[in-house]
């Protein structure tokens, strides 16, 4: 299981996730993408969403289900499976890992913090 994600893997999740949090467990690639253009800034390619999701599905972190010609995704692991992999890749990468350590910087960061480092992000 591969839980490295670029950015709209990462928009597909979590539109994933939370359509699952509203109730529905069977996402077409069209449901996801309606979700995404509704919620999203930037628009994308239906076939391009169709794509990642393909991806995501062939890393194992979506299940796949076929019903007649029509496929329907939803998330393999929750978001808090997720989070909780990456900070333990981020813990021994980085703090040889020392989970406490993970936590005290963690804890440090404040949502203007956060803010930095999106813009930052979407700049470079």
């Amino acid at each position: 299981m591969n839980f490295r994600h670029g950015s709209l893997e990462s928009i597909i999740l979590n539109a994933l996730w939370e359509l699952e949090a509203n109730g529905v467990y069977k996402n077409s690639v069209k449901d996801v993408f309606d979700y995404i253009c509704e919620s999203q800034t930037t628009k994308r390619a239906y076939t391009t969403v169709k794509t990642v999701m393909d991806r995501l599905y062939e890393k194992e972190v979506l299940l796949r289900i076929k019903q007649g010609k029509k496929f329907y995704y939803r998330t393999a692991y929750s978001n808090n499976d997720i989070i909780a992999n990456s900070l333990k890749k981020i813990a021994l990468q980085y703090c040889n890992g020392d989970m406490n350590k993970l936590i005290q910087v963690a804890s440090s960061i404040n949502s203007n913090d956060l803010n930095i480092v999106e813009t930052k992000v979407n700049a470079g």
